[in-house]
């Protein structure tokens, strides 16, 4: 489901809230995409001129993405869940792997029963410490690693925002809703239901 069904009925509004639109998603991708062209270009700037620099470049990436594609994407749905723990729903979360490809994970998370807005924002968020984490891992390597490092845990900055597009747009939804409303996040839809 893309976008948000609203209902109202006896004084209480009801919003099931999936994917964003196509529009707004497809204006982030390409934004996304021409970020992570001039990332790649001073990726192999920054690789010695060499007869191997474009296989070079190549092994970086390919191996780049096989580990945010697996690793990344564990993490990620980790990170939604951590805002649970320590609380009653942390029995009632549950992260659900699958693979479409072989060497491509995807996955999601679900959480049973309604949340406070303060836990369903920090659920929605909690992936965001994966990308401070790259962010981090980017400036404190380019101390030591080669001329390359930044750009390239910069570009996983990227696709780690990227991966959170969904994230940011439930949250926009839920945010006007506020504290007056309970949330619960079915996995791929979040649902809301607040007194009017």
């Amino acid at each position: 489901m893309q976008g948000t069904t609203q209902k109202a009925r006896s004084g209480y509004h009801w919003m099931r809230i999936g994917f964003a639109p196509d529009k707004p998603a497809l204006v982030v991708r390409l934004a996304s995409l021409l970020v992570l062209v001039m990332l790649a270009i001073w990726v192999y700037l920054e690789i010695p001129a060499t007869t191997g620099r474009w296989a070079i470049f190549l092994l970086i990436y390919l191996a780049s993405a096989g580990v945010y594609l697996n690793l990344g994407v564990w993490l990620h749905e980790q990170l939604h869940c951590l805002a649970v723990r320590g609380t009653v729903h942390a029995r009632q979360a549950h992260i659900t792997y699958e693979r479409k490809h072989v060497l491509l994970l995807s996955g999601y998370y679900r959480v049973m029963g309604g949340l406070s807005f303060a836990l369903a924002s920090r659920g929605l968020l909690g992936p965001l410490w994966l990308t401070l984490g790259l962010l981090l891992a980017g400036c404190i390597g380019s101390l030591v690693l080669p001329g390359w490092w930044l750009p390239l845990a910069l570009s996983l900055v990227v696709v780690s925002l990227l991966d959170m597009l969904h994230d940011f747009y439930m949250y926009l939804k839920i945010r006007s809703i506020g504290k007056k409303g309970k949330f619960w996040d079915r996995g791929k839809v979040l649902e809301a239901v607040w007194k009017a």
